[in-house]
């Protein structure tokens, strides 16, 4: 069964698309698309609970997995297992588009909790962090031991 997506609008102007979710593939995982705008960036961080999969649809990407910096751009893949910590930012002249799935299912409801329905609507970053944090994500502050 095919459904259109529900879109949400995440901090820092991201358009969200939740294409699955966790009750379409039996708690298995849940697949995004984000829409990342020029010059968006996510601070370091974990998922206690879930691995990510990132595939790069368009655009150009830095991220940094595990302390290592990475380049990636559209058709490249990268994995991220869970409670490895990791930070990204688009960094191209455009916006980029990816395809993210969190494995296990869970974290659509961070996006449905948190994201608005319009662009201009205005989220609470205190009530998104803790709802993040709720959703097993630890921003990292400070370097790891």
């Amino acid at each position: 069964m095919s459904l259109d997506p529900h879109v949400v609008w995440m901090p820092g102007g991201v358009p969200v698309e939740i294409h699955l979710s966790g009750e379409q593939t039996e708690g298995a995982f849940c697949m995004l698309v984000d829409h990342p705008p020029v010059g968006w960036s996510l601070p370091p961080h974990r998922h206690r609970d879930a691995a990510e999969t990132i595939h790069i649809i368009e655009g150009d990407f830095e991220m940094v997995l595990g302390g290592q910096p990475l380049r990636q751009s559209a058709g490249q893949t990268i994995h991220v297992p869970r409670g490895v910590i990791h930070s990204g930012a688009n960094v191209g002249a455009r916006p980029g588009r990816r395809a993210v799935i969190f494995s296990p299912a869970g974290m659509e409801d961070l996006f449905l909790e948190v994201g608005v329905r319009r662009a201009e609507d205005q989220i609470d970053p205190a009530v998104a962090l803790a709802a993040a944090t709720r959703h097993g994500w630890e921003f990292i502050t400070e370097a790891p031991d």
